[in-house]
């Protein structure tokens, strides 16, 4: 990502509606799988500024890796120390090490994503799991995609094919961020419009500091309803693949 990405995403993460949801939702999808687990080994890879991984502290050990230094930076800065430098590509950990791996929003910067998916199947113990949260539809390609070098974005069917081919079982998969698609998919017209008058370098402060709360809260409404079904469509996809046993 541009450098000045990791600085935003350091001051937001913690209050931004898009990015507490998301991660709340990967937690309530790991919780449920896991319940009453203190005791696992936990892999944040590509762990950004950290915050997802001091959530993920409360599950057992847990390290992060990510490959930028200024990211690895901003995790130490929120008193992180089990942090390093390390390409998904080429993880520093043994085989069969890890009970859980998280990959939000990872695999879309990667040239490579079925190796990255197989590096990770690699860490996993036999019966472990990887969630994966992905960018979903080319059609929503966006300033977001542009300055964070997003590779790609997702449909069901290629995250799926990328997880098969990679030896990993899928557990279960569907799309997020449903409710919120139509605002979502109009904000961004709305913005490719702005943007032949203005520069822009993040979508993260664009939308009213009124309406945070609000498009939180509709985000996460989808978490209960995440627990009985699958959803058609959305913003995002989130997948949960399992290493065979």
């Amino acid at each position: 990502m541009e450098l000045h990405t990791y600085e935003i995403l350091y001051e937001t993460e913690a209050t931004h509606w898009w990015l507490t949801a998301r991660r709340n939702i990967v937690l309530d999808w790991i919780r449920q799988r896991y319940p009453g687990r203190t005791d696992l080994q936990v892999l944040d890879a590509g762990c950004g500024t950290g915050l997802m991984l001091q959530e993920l502290r409360s599950l057992g050990t847990t390290e992060g890796v990510d490959i930028s230094d200024e990211a690895l930076q901003f995790c130490r800065k929120r008193g992180l120390t089990n942090v390093r430098n390390a390409d998904v590509m080429h993880l520093p950990f043994a085989s069969g090490f890890f009970d859980v791996v998280t990959a939000l929003d990872v695999l879309e910067h990667l040239d490579d994503d079925v190796g990255a998916l197989r590096e990770l199947r690699r860490v996993l113990k036999p019966g472990g799991r990887v969630f994966v949260f992905a960018p979903a539809h080319r059609w929503l390609w966006s300033l977001q995609d542009d300055i964070s070098h997003h590779k790609r974005r997702y449909v069901a069917r290629s995250l799926r094919d990328a997880v098969i081919a990679a030896g990993l079982n899928v557990d279960r998969e569907t799309y997020v961020s449903t409710f919120l698609l139509p605002v979502i998919y109009l904000g961004r017209q709305w913005l490719k419009i702005r943007r032949r008058f203005h520069d822009y370098d993040t979508e993260n402060d664009l939308h009213p500091r009124w309406s945070n709360g609000i498009l939180r809260r509709i985000f996460e409404l989808e978490i209960p309803v995440l627990r009985r079904t699958d959803m058609p469509f959305g913003a995002s996809l989130l997948c949960v693949a399992r290493r065979p046993e």
